[in-house]
């Protein structure tokens, strides 16, 4: 499958990750999360993991900024529209995950495929 855009739902440490690797492969990100203190910390565990690959000589300097550039972060579901498949990567707690009306919303947000982790 092919997408243009790529939403992550949920900024902890798989959802950062997600959105890193796709951001490095050039595809632009939504990564969504309930706060904004929680996008916040996951744009900085980026920004810190890309540092590292930069000290090691494994990525230039140049494309930190291209990387972050690719990553938008948002509080809003609504935020999806566009995204060609969203990935939920949400706390590894199953009752919050199905207690989360919101995935309702996400698919009237998004037309495509929406992956849920387990």
């Amino acid at each position: 499958m092919v997408f243009q855009k790529l939403g992550v739902l949920g900024a902890g440490q798989m959802g950062n990750g997600i959105a890193q690797v796709a951001a490095q492969s050039g595809c632009p990100v939504v990564m969504v999360d309930i706060s904004q203190a929680s996008l916040d910390k996951g744009m900085a565990t980026i920004t810190g993991s890309l540092d590292r690959l930069i000290k090691k000589e494994i990525l230039k300097a140049d494309d930190k900024a291209k990387i972050l550039g690719r990553i938008k972060t948002s509080t809003s579901t609504k935020d999806f529209a566009g995204c060609d498949i969203v990935v939920e990567a949400v706390t590894e707690n199953i009752d919050l995950k199905l207690k989360l009306h919101w995935i309702k919303k996400l698919r009237k947000n998004t037309n495509k495929t929406l992956l849920v982790m387990r």
